[in-house]
């Protein structure tokens, strides 16, 4: 890919990566009155709130994997960052560095819980509960983090 090409994907990323946070921030707007929640009153849920719960934590996911996939290597590779060998961990350490994240650590903490969500799928009401109410705490900071690594995209003119 041509420098160009790459700021291309990267405008187009940040563009997506706004649009799903403010459906995020819709959806915490709605579900802001049954979460956090406890055990057997998740276990009581009909459809809606599910369904609601669901498109939130697969929107989590999202979110966490246009931002770590597309926004920080963009950001890296348009700042003239080598990304050639350097683990995700460390990729998030430069984009601190650069001022694109406040905190490699909680970022790197926030990708701990999109793996909960990909990988574990609780039948347990305690387990289902767990993962929706760590989602949901980490959900405010994801959504900042996102929306920094944008801004100074487009603070520092790496995209439009």
């Amino acid at each position: 890919m041509t420098p160009e090409d790459v700021r291309e994907a990267t405008a187009e990323a940040a563009r997506a990566a706004i649009a799903v946070t403010d459906h995020l921030e819709r959806l915490i707007g709605r579900l802001s009155t049954v979460l956090p929640v406890a055990p057997d009153v998740l276990q009581d849920w009909d459809d809606d709130p599910r369904e609601r719960l669901h498109a939130l934590l697969r929107m989590y996911e999202q979110t966490y994997d246009l931002t770590a996939r597309k926004l920080v290597r963009g950001l890296l590779f348009l700042s003239g960052e080598t990304i050639a060998g350097l683990s995700a961990q460390n990729q998030f350490r430069r984009v601190e560095a650069l001022g694109g994240i406040d905190s490699a650590d909680r970022w790197i903490a926030l990708g701990v819980t999109r793996n909960i969500l990909v990988h574990d799928y609780p039948v347990d009401p305690v387990a289902q509960a767990q993962r929706a109410n760590r989602a949901w705490t980490d959900l405010p900071d994801l959504i900042a983090a996102t929306r920094r690594i944008v801004s100074h995209l487009r603070q520092e003119g790496l995209i439009r």
